[in-house]
């Protein structure tokens, strides 16, 4: 056996294996495949031929059918058993038709050419055999290229996962956080108002209370009926530094320029509330004094353009000024504070609005809504639901006094030296 190499510079990836008796047709094929890109081996017999597949990978082989000692068929068949992934193909001559056809039909062959054979024709069927070789070699590349970058996609996706999972856990922290910080926004505001002995809490809790009722019948997210809510809590938040004659006296009773002045509370509030960062919020308590007839405060916009939340605590704000003699000095009961707010529908009130207060009240056999006790009422042995402040902010009595009879004439003292009335809210049994 003798072996030749394609004058490449390149070491060459493929092997062809010639295997014929006849030296001339070796001779022949050395000169037709010489300048070809792969490693040309030339074998004068079968034998010699399984030798070099034994120690080197050939890719392509090319078979003559009638040899001596183990003829073309045999050693196909030895070929196709041992290495199935070679390509194979036969050289033979018409006496050897029959040996040959045992062969094509036993599945053992990829390629007939019949002896005297066509130079280009044999050059295509062993390039044939060498691009299927070559697209086998590309498509394990490409399989393990597949199964590698899968393996790194998949950790990369692990690695997200728990960045992902991280940033969740950071933004939760920081939500929570901006969360902690509002809430202790807005109790600084309430206690700040409050705090004020001109202003009373029961009577701003009673306000909310009655938006929130009304909120809760309207298709309103959880976000816009708590805004709602707190936006009523603190509803008179822009009274802080008006006259005290103005805060104290019934609004028919005030002159045009007080309750002109009584409406620049918008703009305090405005200002007041800016810090905060409550825009929501803000947005409802400045446009409170809009009426849906267009005469309203500060802007008389339309009443398409007044915020809904505004609409709601208008109607929840007059509802317990009426019942706190607020408006005109005398207090009403539920019904008769409802009529009175019902007078005004579709001038100052959204009347869907005041329906829905009409069957919320309704919902209930008596009064729903705590207006806190007058200092009358109070008794020994009640207990203070909220501290009272006096109008310096210093503490009169703490969240959770229980009344005596000293500290109930305090109270009545504190009310005569201020000329106010105080609701106070007092825990239930």
């Amino acid at each position: 056996m003798s072996e030749e190499k394609s004058e490449v510079k390149a070491a060459p990836k493929f092997t062809v294996l010639f295997v014929d008796d006849e030296t001339s047709i070796l001779r022949t094929m050395k000169r037709i495949f010489h300048s070809k890109p792969f490693k040309l081996v030339l074998a004068d017999s079968a034998q010699k031929a399984l030798d070099f597949m034994q120690e080197n990978t050939v890719h392509v082989v090319v078979s003559d059918m009638k040899m001596p000692g183990m003829n073309g068929a045999a050693f196909l068949s030895q070929v196709a058993l041992n290495f199935p992934d070679t390509y194979k193909i036969v050289l033979s001559g018409f006496a050897d038709l029959e040996s040959t056809l045992e062969v094509i039909n036993n599945g053992q062959i990829q390629r007939f050419l019949q002896k005297p054979w066509d130079n280009e024709v044999l050059i295509e069927a062993v390039e044939r055999g060498i691009n299927q070789h070559k697209l086998a070699a590309e498509n394990k590349r490409l399989q393990l290229l597949t199964a590698k970058q899968n393996k790194e996609l998949a950790s990369l996706n692990g690695v997200l996962e728990q960045k992902v999972e991280q940033r969740t856990k950071q933004l939760k922290v920081a939500l929570s956080r901006s969360e902690q910080a509002t809430t202790s926004v807005k109790k600084v505001i309430y206690n700040m108002l409050s705090s004020n002995p001109l202003f009373s809490g029961a009577y701003a809790k009673s306000v909310s209370s009655v938006a929130k009722s009304i909120a809760d019948r309207m298709d309103l997210s959880d976000k816009q009926v708590a805004d709602i809510t707190y936006a009523a809590l603190i509803a008179e938040i822009g009274m802080v530094g008006l006259d005290t004659k103005i805060i104290q006296t019934p609004f028919s009773k005030l002159t045009p320029a007080q309750q002109e002045s009584y409406y620049s509370q918008a703009y305090r509030a405005q200002l007041i509330l800016a810090p905060a960062q409550l825009p929501e919020v803000t947005d409802i308590i400045i446009n409170q004094f809009e009426f849906t007839n267009g005469r309203g405060f500060p802007n008389s916009v339309a009443a398409d353009q007044i915020p809904l939340g505004s609409k709601v605590l208008a109607v929840a704000r007059d509802y317990m000024r009426y019942r706190k003699g607020r408006i005109n000095g005398t207090e009403y009961d539920a019904l008769d504070a409802i009529d009175k707010v019902n007078n005004y529908c579709g001038l100052q009130y959204d009347g869907s609005i005041v329906n829905l207060l009409k069957l919320e009240q309704q919902a209930g056999s008596e009064d729903k809504y705590d207006i806190g006790l007058k200092t009358s009422q109070l008794e020994p042995g009640m207990v203070l639901h909220e501290a009272l402040y006096n109008e310096n902010d210093i503490l009169i009595l703490p969240q959770g006094h229980i009344f005596d009879a000293g500290s109930i004439e305090k109270i009545k003292a504190l009310e005569e030296r201020f000329n106010m009335t105080l609701s106070i809210l007092i825990e239930e049994d």
